[in-house]
């Protein structure tokens, strides 16, 4: 039997993650006790169509010949289609009910078009892809744990604080795996490092882009991460200490890129 301490870090902490959380786990009663202010129903309606949207970034990356990564993606993948559940029911219970926006035949041709360029991708960069992968959750993860605490620091509905407590603490536990897998990967590989640096420089996009629209995008930014300049700093300096990716700035650059008159 494989000791403790043989394995990787990336190994504990999916080995920690546990089950995905349960409708069960709420009193719905307490749902209407509160009202969800129009920010917030706005802002759990986009959460709530992201996280279900995972299946379909599932279905894109379901093609790791890492045991670890595969195992990974499919804990991940059951604990954030629970939020997105979670987050449905109470919008439901708040009168505000939402539809998942990933099963149109334009977001599944999405995902079979997304697979197909992943599985091209790794034939050519070999397991430098994963390193990208890593990075691109770390930093994706990252922005959803600070969007769930953000909410959750402003609002006064009870049962919310509840729920997202629980998110949080999962959705730090996915981030903690990517954030480590994607050191681990890139320390002492610069071919990795400059490979990750040109993807992430050029290709990212904010949570939700593709699956709603970049008004849409840009609205979430405004209403959570405009205004909280630390904040921000604070999400690029985190993903800055991944090898290779110092001073790459994605959040301030996604920041400085909205209107002027959005910008702090």
């Amino acid at each position: 039997m494989q000791s403790h301490a043989a394995k990787s870090r990336p190994q504990v902490l999916l080995d920690g993650m546990g089950d995905p959380l349960s409708l069960t786990r709420y009193d719905w009663r307490e749902a209407s006790l509160d009202p969800l202010s129009i920010e917030e129903r706005y802002q759990l309606t986009y959460a709530t169509q992201v996280e279900w949207a995972t299946e379909g970034t599932f279905a894109s990356l379901d093609i790791a010949r890492d045991p670890i990564v595969k195992r990974f993606i499919r804990v991940w993948l059951e604990q954030e289609r629970a939020h997105a559940q979670i987050l449905g029911r109470l919008l439901d219970e708040c009168a505000a009910p939402v539809s998942p926006l990933h099963t149109s035949q334009r977001q599944r041709f999405a995902a079979q078009r997304g697979r197909l360029v992943n599985a091209l991708a790794v034939r050519a960069i070999g397991d430098d892809f994963y390193a990208v992968h890593m990075s691109w959750g770390a930093i994706n993860e990252l922005t959803t744990l600070r969007f769930y605490s953000l909410i959750r620091e402003r609002t006064q509905h009870r049962l919310l604080r509840e729920i997202l407590r629980d998110l949080i603490k999962q959705e730090a536990q996915h981030f903690a795996f990517y954030y480590t897998s994607a050191q681990e990967r890139l320390v002492d590989n610069p071919r990795g490092q400059r490979l990750v640096r040109w993807v992430l420089g050029h290709l990212w996009t904010p949570v939700g882009v593709g699956l709603r629209t970049r008004e849409d995008v840009d609205r979430n930014t405004e209403q959570l991460f405009v205004g909280e300049p630390a904040e921000v700093a604070q999400i690029d300096a985190v993903i800055g200490r991944i090898p290779g990716l110092a001073d790459l700035n994605l959040m301030r650059r996604n920041i400085e890129r909205l209107t002027p008159s959005s910008a702090f």
